[in-house]
């Protein structure tokens, strides 16, 4: 972005006004060798989850809670339902005028029953979606077993079966014996009152003959075409209570449907095992184990449908509920320490590695209260929350013990809480290293299991939410004797969940069930990462100073553009805005396109009919609008987005805020590019390229391989320099081979006349490749404002190639061919204006092979514009072992403004190499060097021998945070040398890939980021620093430059006597570093900010390189 020169700075020369935007932070292509994923999230250490069913005998009731469940059943039941033996076949009376037929069949009293406020979907399968509608005229009893026969429920049913009467919860006597006819699609309004008596209900038959429904919380519905007036036809009325019949009518059924659509909803990162609470002893992957059905796997492909497979058809046996015992053969299949066991990447095979961070939960979903059997673990039936734990040493050398105190402690042994704690406390893996990721309630490092329970329909008497905090507050909890009632053996499993620091809910009905276990998981595998670089709105700190991160969230594809407040103090830890929270409804977002040569709004009518071939149908178009109601998890067959989220994730496409039209342009994998209003994060308009319409469908598909779209960079010119026009120029990045324009002066009215042009590899264009670089805008010596590019890579050439299009229309204005191919393509270019005229008259830019290309643009006509001498690079750079080293980060160029000393006055060019976006990049452990070149505008530079090297000095710890400092420099070392050089040789691996940026304060100050790829998964992305030497020497600044302690003061930032010139913020992998006021402020793979103040006396604060990421 731009920055137009002020008091205290010295541009290269007065006068050029160029605008430009910070490069994109990890740089990923699309490509036969290359991941089509972020590289960060490549590799994961995917949690391992136990589903634990509760296939006790209860689970086959009907009725729930068990207050009422003296009936067990709704409806005569066949013989083996479930698979397995039955429970007596008691079922509530249908008799008009007893009590017990209304009390069991009121949704308000038995929470089983059909509820009209409900949509009833049908079960979910592997793939998300749903199994077939329930026909009314033939419900299945079972889903999974058709041939144990069906219920017609539109007609009177004749059945034989023992008839309860209840007159209250504790009198009950048998009805009439034989037979009883019955409507079976009948349900009770409870209107208040007592409970036992048959005048506080009113009944509802679902009859053929009664058209419409009405009321009754049907207005909640999705299934109704009138829903918004609380009306159902009685064909969607019995189609709804046909799937209720069907899919959720007992427990099991409710907890089936509720645990098959929470975990359809999940992608591949995580690995479910599947157990159950009185599965006897078998070999699971070679090691006899209790309870265990299916061991942890991948969650994909024969492994996911075994597994859901096994949910829904498990036999439901008339039997116990030994919970303790059930979560203590968890814990000990999660102490396993064999090569096949639930650690290792290959669980069930040798050979696999056992990772370090590796996270394992399980949920222990029940209907009832614990009993049976108890642990058979010894040490699992010791009071275990009531008695210390052993102390645990985790990385940097941190320790942690366990101390019995509120809410985890009782003074009861024995109990399933004991359990939990057990499981918890202690290292299952001492023989791995304790790299657990820790979070802000879980602060075990160590290999341990963490439990979540699951209630159906049941509740004990401690809060759960004041339970849960009190693990911050420290509120004392009296926990109940569990044996001491029922509810106290609920609070129990609050308990375990709370020992085991998981959570906890218990739902009251099928869809709060759904949403709390879907909540749950989501919670476990949610990888956050962010990619991209940070903008910011303002230079200086001010009340109203934000920065803007984008975001994404792998295995959904989601993203997030997040505003936050920066003060002296730093970034706030709470967004301002979001802006997933602010995409218009999908009938109100203006969203345009370019089809059959015409830009339109993004609508089907408005859609060539080659585009609608490629979309398929309006749903799709729809879907990318917005709209939810096709997705997988409400019914249709699109693919499911994450709730309250349609804004696709933003990997490599930087932010860019405008001041002039107060918005921040960001490029999403949604197939868009979006403007959003900077103050409230509403979305104001969105644009798709044209080459993209074809790969849009993509986005629909349940099967979604991640793709990028829009994932390149933008720059926007400053319409006091662009005649009265705030220009946007982006690339598709790893999206595609392409770079567009529009006219983005007023966001708020946007129009399909402000898309000005595409220009893409449908132009026949076989030097195009994907332009992972950044766009600059400049005036060129032709008097026109123009867009500077490189062709990036994977071109069908394979040559580093320059483009410059016309700002205005995107006429190619000149393209400058290296002639060097072979798997090539240029980067980022660094412009220069020589004689201070305003006008671009030198362009820099990399490329892979490691050449440093100088294109001369001085001619006034673009046929004279030529690669300067002679067709050769300016330089090479190479390693120490003559290995080329590859250029993928930009080109930054400034002039030695100091008066006195070696190479005063001369023009220096920065850059850093490295590559990060193949997918060998991660395991390349080549050597990388930060260079600072002098070009004294005649000679090129024949290698390092004419540079001065300058290296690593010392690293260590400081303040909490790992540092370095560079070497430093002596009098006159820089005499003869043509400028300096820095190997990053300590770090294997260590690598940059973003611009550097010069600062002036003391001295001249060069920042720039610096990253170290791990191929571990269990260092998410990698580390960085944050590195500052001086500019013009390539050594250590003489003064304290970073506020590494926070302690606002600088002279005691030193590592062995030395100013500290390299930090790592904690953030994983830093994106370019942003000066806001006087703090930097960095995004990291991570998914965090970082920021640190640093030294800018007031008599020399400003940024003095063209290359930024402010627009003011």
């Amino acid at each position: 972005m731009y920055t137009k020169p002020r008091t205290g700075r010295q541009p290269l020369k007065a006068g050029l006004l160029v605008l430009a935007i910070a490069s994109a932070a990890l740089l990923d292509v699309p490509a036969a060798t290359i991941p089509n994923v972020p590289l960060l999230t490549s590799t994961s250490a995917e949690p391992n989850i136990m589903m634990i069913l509760d296939d006790s005998g209860s689970m086959q009731w009907e009725m729930l809670p068990d207050d009422y469940a003296d009936g067990y059943f709704v409806y005569p039941r066949p013989s083996g339902v479930y698979g397995s033996s039955d429970y007596d076949n008691r079922v509530a009376t249908f008799e008009n005028g007893q009590p017990y037929n209304a009390v069991a069949r009121s949704p308000q009293i038995n929470r089983a029953y059909y509820d009209p406020s409900i949509t009833y979907k049908p079960w979910s399968q592997a793939d998300g979606s749903l199994m077939p509608n329930a026909a009314p005229s033939c419900a299945p009893h079972n889903p999974m077993n058709t041939a144990l026969g069906c219920r017609d429920l539109a007609t009177n049913n004749t059945q034989s079966f023992n008839a309860l009467r209840c007159s209250s919860d504790t009198s009950c006597s048998w009805g009439p014996s034989g037979t009883q006819t019955f409507w079976p699609a009948t349900y009770f309004r409870y209107n208040g009152g007592n409970i036992w008596n048959w005048s506080s209900y009113t009944r509802i038959d679902i009859r053929p003959t009664t058209a419409t429904y009405t009321g009754d919380g049907r207005d909640k519905r999705t299934d109704c075409a009138s829903a918004a007036t609380a009306t159902c036809t009685y064909s969607e009325e019995i189609q709804n209570f046909a799937n209720w019949y069907t899919y959720y009518r007992s427990r099991v059924l409710t907890a089936r449907a509720g645990i098959g659509r929470a975990f359809a909803a999940q992608g591949s990162n995580l690995r479910p095992g599947f157990a159950a609470i009185n599965k006897g002893s078998t070999s699971i992957d070679g090691v006899n184990t209790r309870t265990v059905i299916l061991g942890v796997r991948r969650f994909t492909g024969t492994d996911r449908t075994t597994w859901f497979n096994e949910l829904y058809t498990h036999p439901i046996p008339a039997a116990g509920t030994p919970l303790r015992q059930a979560l203590n053969d968890v814990g000990q299949y999660f102490s396993r320490t064999d090569s096949k066991g639930p650690w290792s990447t290959t669980p069930g095979q040798s050979g696999g590695t056992d990772y370090t961070c590796r996270q394992s939960y399980t949920i222990m979903m029940t209907d009832g209260y614990w009993n049976g059997n108890g642990a058979s673990t010894a040490g699992a039936q010791a009071n275990n929350d009531g008695t210390a734990g052993p102390t645990i040493t985790g990385p940097n050398g941190q320790t942690y013990t366990y101390a019995a105190v509120s809410p985890f402690k009782d003074s009861r042994s024995n109990t399933l809480a004991d359990v939990a704690m057990y499981y918890w406390k202690r290292d299952l893996r001492t023989d791995l290293a304790n790299e657990v990721p820790t979070n802000y309630i879980d602060p075990a490092f160590w290999q341990h299991m963490v439990t979540f329970g699951v209630g159906l329909g049941v509740s004990g008497s401690v809060d759960p939410t004041t339970a849960f905090r009190a693990i911050f507050d420290g509120t004392t909890i009296n926990w109940p004797d569990p044996t001491s009632s029922n509810a106290a053996l609920l609070d129990d499993l609050l308990h375990a969940s709370v020992n085991g620091r998981g959570g906890f809910f218990s739902a009251k009905n099928p869809t709060d069930f759904a949403k709390a276990l879907s909540d749950t998981l989501n919670n476990i595998v949610s990888r956050n990462g962010s990619a991209s670089n940070v903008a910011a709105n303002s230079t200086s700190i001010s009340t109203d100073s934000q920065v803007f991160q984008a975001k994404f969230e792998s295995g959904k594809w989601s993203g997030e553009l997040e505003a936050r407040a920066i003060s002296g103090t730093g970034v706030a830890s709470t967004p301002t805005w979001t802006a997933s929270a602010n995409i218009p409804a999908p009938t109100s977002r203006r969203i345009f396109t370019r089809s059959g040569g015409t830009v339109v709004a993004f609508t089907w009518a408005n859609l060539s009919s080659s585009d609608r071939t490629a979309l398929g149908s309006s749903d799709v178009v729809d879907y990318l609008r917005g709209v939810r109601s096709k997705e997988l998890q409400n019914g249709g067959t699109l693919r499911n987005r994450p709730t309250n989220n349609i804004l696709g994730d933003i990997v490599d496409s930087s932010p860019v805020y405008v001041k002039d039209n107060n918005t921040v342009f960001v490029g999403a994998n949604d197939g868009m590019l979006h403007a959003f209003d900077a103050s409230t994060g509403v979305e104001r308009f969105a644009y798709i390229p044209g080459s993209l319409i074809g790969r849009l469908q993509a986005l629909t598909d349940p099967a979604y391989a991640h793709a990028y779209y829009v994932n390149g960079n933008i720059a926007v010119s400053n319409k006091s320099d662009t005649g009265g026009h705030n220009y946007l120029v982006a690339t598709l990045g790893a999206g595609g081979k392409g770079v567009f324009g529009l006219d983005a002066t007023t966001p708020g009215s946007f129009a399909a006349t402000d898309v000005k042009w595409e220009y893409t590899d449908g132009a026949s264009d076989n030097d195009l490749g994907y332009m992972l670089g950044q766009p600059i805008i400049a005036k060129m010596n032709d008097g026109s404002w123009s867009v500077i590019v490189a062709n990036g890579y994977n071109s069908t050439n394979q040559r580093a190639v320059l483009y410059i299009f016309d700002l205005a229309t995107g006429a190619l204005k000149r393209k400058l061919d290296t002639g060097v191919g072979g798997d090539n393509g240029l980067s980022s270019p660094g412009v220069a204006d020589v004689d201070g005229n305003g006008t671009v008259d030198i362009i820099y830019a990399g490329d892979l092979k490691g050449n440093l290309w100088k294109f001369d643009v001085s001619a006034n006509a673009p046929s004279g514009w030529t690669i300067a001498h002679g067709g050769s690079p300016f330089f090479v750079a190479k390693d120490a072992s003559n290995n080329r080293q590859p250029i993928t980060a930009p080109v930054t160029t400034q002039v030695n403004y100091l008066n006195t000393g070696d190479n005063a006055g001369k023009r220096f060019i920065f850059f850093g190499t490295g590559s990060y976006f193949r997918d060998t990049d991660p395991t390349d452990t080549q050597v990388q060097t930060w260079y600072g070149l002098v070009d004294d505008t005649t000679m090129t530079i024949s290698g390092r021998s004419e540079l001065k090297q300058r290296s690593i000095q010392d690293q260590g710890t400081y303040g909490g945070s790992n540092v370095r400092t560079f070497s430093a420099a002596t009098a006159n070392d820089m005499a003869g040398k043509k400028g300096w050089y820095i190997d990053f040789s300590t770090s294997p691996g260590e690598r940059i890939v973003t611009a550097s940026t010069m600062y002036r304060s003391a001295q001249p100050v060069l920042v720039t980021a610096s990253r170290i790829p791990q191929n571990d998964p269990c260092k998410p992305g990698g580390t960085g620093y944050v590195n500052a030497v001086n500019a013009f020497t390539g050594a250590r600044l003489d003064f304290s430059f970073f506020d590494v302690n926070g302690n606002n003061a600088f002279t005691d930032d030193v590592l062995n006597g030395n100013p500290i010139g390299s930090v790592d913020l904690g953030i994983g992998m830093p994106t370019k570093p942003l000066l806001v006021g006087t703090r930097l402020v960095v995004g990291g793979s991570s998914g965090g900010l970082g920021s640190i103040r640093t030294n800018f006396p007031n008599s020399f604060k400003g940024r003095i390189s063209w290359r930024e990421i402010i627009k003011d």
